[in-house]
């Protein structure tokens, strides 16, 4: 069994695996599909006999590799409390805290433990259920805490499907071949439906060509980078390497020697993919990118750590991000993004100068002024309106606007200091409840033009005009403009939002035009 396997030690995770990232939902919905008899997938093991470096344990010992499956592993071992062989025992404690699930033994149901139930014993731990040695007795048990022995056949036939699920077997695909075999099976496997990215496979090499350099070089700086806010996922990172080493973002182009780390070809290229990388999160944070989350598509950095690589002494960053928020605008990097990369990475590599690689990745994009129909009409969360929203909140961040209801600068904390876990946290100008109770629309409470911002945990619960809240906490009409915010107080006032919402869409349609000027 898989679940023995994992706890055992049997059955490992390479290097390059990411940690367990499931949500309390996502456990919950394993397990009741494994009740309903619903397939899970197989799980993908990869037999490496000569690589003996795992993720967290390194004892020089030959293991199975577990590379398509960790999430369902982890997630059943922690419904049966069987910690995974390679899960620190602090992390797999807090996982055990964390997700709590629940089985109604009566009705099959599976839930998310919460209060109201903990206490009632129709609801049952899946653990008490997988190590039960006589399920007739725990059957006879539960009967009897309900006071309903009659119950005891619906009961023991339930608790008996519940063992039977969690003991189910799970396909698995076994590859035992040389490492130069393994990159066409994967993708194979991948053109059948197993989620193998090729990021995976490059990382596979390495780790296997270069013993103990994914977790104590990538994996390391990628921690650090998380830390400071700014989490990239390792498909994105390696692509950034290979380009700043080969000029290759199509990865399985990527050449044997840099991937053996040849004449110290991948070290290179990682110390100046690094040197690039913090240096752009240094400019980020000081126009208000305080985190990743910011970036709704990261991919778009992937050509800025290149551009500052290949003209580190030519690179201006107010020009090299205007490119970036018009890629970012247009969605340059989405659908086949690993050919419009390397289209864009072949476009710098052959340029001249700075300003010529600048100016021909920006005339490969559209370059139109805004108009206040555009800003009118854009809802915050959705199509151009996000990209409208990141625009306001970086003129809102310049500015240097306070949290109206705190009086502390947005994206820092109450110390004074950047936030470095920032994300946009909105503030309806006009409070939805308030739309909603006179009749205005889904769309139109959520238009740009009524999302001004706060910092993330301010407590505020309005349900009065800003009219009113305006001169009730006392808002000055100099924070108000900061935020763009028209100073007619007329505006303010619930009967006439289309109208604030026209004037102010004027007045962000023409500080955005400036701010995206060359």
């Amino acid at each position: 069994m898989l679940i023995e396997k994992a706890a055992s030690g049997k059955i490992d995770i390479p290097e390059f695996q990411r940690e367990f990232v499931w949500t309390k939902n996502q456990v919950a919905d394993l397990l009741d599909s494994l009740i309903k008899g619903y397939p899970i997938g197989s799980i993908l093991v990869w037999d490496l006999s000569d690589y003996t470096q795992g993720k967290h344990v390194y004892e020089n010992k030959s293991k199975e590799w577990m590379v398509d499956g960790q999430q369902r592993i982890v997630a059943l071992c922690i419904l049966n409390l069987r910690k995974p062989y390679w899960l620190d025992i602090n992390i797999w404690n807090d996982l055990v805290k964390k997700y709590r699930v629940k089985i109604n033994i009566l009705t099959l149901e599976v839930s998310l433990e919460y209060p109201a139930i903990k206490q009632i014993h129709e609801w049952v731990s899946p653990y008490d259920i997988f190590n039960a040695e006589d399920i007739k007795k725990l059957a006879e048990e539960l009967s009897y805490k309900l006071n309903r022995p009659e119950l005891f056949t619906k009961i023991y036939d339930n608790a008996s499907k519940i063992k039977a699920a969690l003991n189910m077997d799970i396909p698995v695909i076994k590859i035992n071949t040389s490492l130069e075999n393994i990159a066409t099976i994967f993708e194979r496997l991948n053109s059948s439906g197993t989620r193998i990215k090729q990021a995976d496979i490059t990382l596979a090499y390495v780790a296997a060509y270069n013993e103990g350099w994914v977790r104590e070089e990538f994996s390391r700086y990628l921690d650090s980078l998380d830390e400071g806010g700014f989490y990239f996922d390792p498909t994105l990172l390696v692509r950034a390497i290979t380009s700043v080493g080969e000029d290759k973002a199509i990865l399985r182009e990527v050449s044997d020697d840099f991937l053996r780390n040849k004449n110290n070809l991948l070290d290179y290229a990682f110390s100046k993919f690094k040197n690039s990388l913090n240096r752009l999160i240094l400019e980020f944070r000081n126009i208000g990118i305080l985190s990743s989350e910011l970036i709704y598509a990261k991919n778009t950095i992937i050509p800025l750590i290149y551009l500052r690589c290949r003209f580190e002494n030519q690179f201006e960053f107010k020009k090299a991000f205007l490119f970036f928020l018009l890629a970012l605008w247009q969605g340059r990097y989405s659908g086949s993004a690993e050919t419009t990369l390397q289209e864009d990475i072949n476009k710098i590599k052959n340029s001249r100068t700075f300003g010529e690689a600048v100016n021909q990745l920006i005339g490969e994009l559209r370059v139109d002024s805004i108009n206040k129909e555009a800003i009118k009409n854009a809802i915050h969360y959705q199509g151009e309106g996000r990209f409208f929203k990141l625009l306001l909140y970086l003129i809102t961040y310049r500015n240097e606007a306070v949290d109206w209801f705190t009086g502390v600068r947005i994206g820092y904390t109450t110390h004074n200091e950047i936030n470095k876990d920032f994300t946009i946290e909105e503030h309806h100008f006009f409070p939805r409840s308030l739309l909603r109770s006179v009749g205005i629309k889904k769309e139109e409470r959520e238009l740009l033009g009524n999302i001004t911002f706060i910092n993330p945990g301010t407590n505020k619960r309005l349900r009065y005009q800003p009219y009113t809240y305006i001169q009730k906490y006392g808002i000055d009409k100099s924070e108000l403009q900061k935020q763009l915010i028209p100073l007619d107080e007329n505006l303010w006032k619930l009967q006439n939002y289309k109208d604030f919402i026209e004037k102010r869409s004027e007045l962000i349609a023409e500080e955005i035009n400036k701010f995206l000027k060359p």
